[in-house]
């Protein structure tokens, strides 16, 4: 199979799910329906708040989804004169155009170092990761946070000496951030990457730029605290803290009912606190006392959440977007003890067998991937580039990682496969 095979096949994927999402019933997540209210209240109401504004108001929604997904939803919904459909095939048709152009930035990369490429084993890599295709035809924000990923690569690989690109990759950091609060910390990794590998040819104008995405940072602080009373990006480390990371934790060491019974009083007693930053305060200071109470047992799950993100066949993700009946959360189940009978059974029926299937060639595919660190021909800056952003999203991603939390670093995933697979060129060293 050629290059324009890889591509006619590619597109037909992209298309057919597209397709599915169109002409049936849209699929819609409870995080595309905060997505969804969040773009309707900013067009309707020019407010950040990211459920029902005729319930009762809750803090968490102002701070819970960052602001620059749900502004390119309302932007398409304005375009869309109010019309749903015609919503889900102008934004469905950019996510896929933008999933392609990832695909073609990992290529992209892997060329530099590469000298061909099996373009039947990238088309069959692609086959075995459905999430990439399945989060394009989503109203969710991974692909795009893929693409702020893939972009700042390309910079720090190619074009880190331009000058444009170096004012671009400020605003690509601010956008990953404004997307998602997991890439908070970029904004002081982004000024020791960038003055580093420019370090030949600093000047003060370059370190200013690196600071842009630290003071977009410091302004949302400032800005939300004005709205709740509390200096936080977002509500949601308050609540992956206490109901993923804690709650996963109590279920491995007290049972899922002890677990249910634990984390109902802490929210309880903080709700009888007398303000939102009290309430805050409350279940963040509750979750780490439990966290620092069992810290073995959870190093053991957060280091285990970040294997399954690359090992998870994504049964969530299958399940979800073809409707299909699932009766039980793996992940939950997963972290409950001697529970091996009950996960075994979980997948006795087709669609089990298509994920053992799919499970057996994630680990194939991360012992492939292993091999990468110890290529000779690839100096040690670049192997670093291609790992710092997948090594950051895995350690961050908790007790609870699954397929869908790997979507934003799956290019480079998928490309350091194909390296580790490939003739290599010389050695590069920049």
């Amino acid at each position: 199979m050629g290059k324009k095979g890889f591509w006619i096949i590619a597109i037909g994927l992209h298309c057919l799910c597209f397709l599915m999402q169109v002409i049936g019933p849209t699929t819609l997540l409870q995080d595309s329906k905060e997505y969804l209210f969040a773009a309707d209240n900013l067009l309707n109401a020019h407010q950040l708040y990211c459920w029902d504004l005729t319930d009762t108001i809750n803090p968490d929604y102002l701070t819970k989804r960052p602001f620059l997904f749900p502004s390119i939803l309302a932007l398409i919904k304005f375009l869309s004169f109010g019309n749903f459909k015609l919503f889900v095939i102008f934004l469905l048709i950019l996510q896929n155009l933008i999933s392609l152009l990832n695909l073609k930035l990992m290529l992209k990369f892997v060329f530099h170092f590469t000298e061909k490429l099996n373009f039947k084993m990238v088309l069959i890599l692609l086959i075995l990761t459905p999430a990439q295709i399945i989060y394009a035809n989503l109203i969710m924000s991974e692909i795009w946070l893929q693409l702020v990923i893939m972009l700042l690569l390309n910079y720090f690989l190619f074009y880190r000496d331009n000058a444009k690109w170096q004012f671009f990759a400020a605003l690509l950091c601010i956008a990953g951030i404004a997307l998602k609060p997991v890439f908070i910390f970029w904004v002081l990794l982004f000024p020791v990457f960038t003055i580093y590998y420019n370090r030949k040819a600093l000047h003060l104008k370059l370190i200013g730029i690196t600071l842009l995405p630290l003071v977009f940072f410091l302004f949302t602080l400032h800005w939300n605290e004005q709205r709740t009373g509390i200096r936080q990006y977002s509500s949601i480390s308050t609540i992956n803290l206490l109901h993923y990371n804690a709650y996963t934790l109590l279920i491995h060491e007290k049972g899922i009912h002890k677990a249910d019974s634990i984390i109902d009083d802490i929210s309880l007693r903080a709700s009888q606190q007398s303000t939102y930053k009290q309430q805050q305060v409350f279940k963040d200071n509750a979750a780490k006392a439990l966290i620092m109470a069992n810290l073995g047992p959870y190093f053991y799950l957060h280091l285990r959440g970040a294997l399954l993100c690359i090992l998870d066949p994504g049964r969530f993700d299958i399940t979800q977007f073809f409707n299909l009946r699932h009766s039980q959360n793996l992940l939950y189940e997963s972290s409950k003890k001697n529970n091996s009978n009950a996960l075994f059974n979980s997948f006795l029926n087709p669609l089990g067998f298509i994920l053992i299937g799919l499970l057996v060639c994630n680990f194939i595919k991360l012992s492939i991937a292993i091999r990468f660190v110890f290529l000779k021909g690839i100096s040690i800056a670049n192997k670093f580039l291609l790992l710092v952003f997948p090594f950051y999203i895995l350690m961050l991603t908790g007790p609870i990682g699954s397929s869908r939390f790997a979507m934003p670093i799956m290019p480079i995933y998928l490309g350091i496969i194909l390296i580790a697979l490939a003739t290599k060129k010389k050695p590069i060293n920049q």
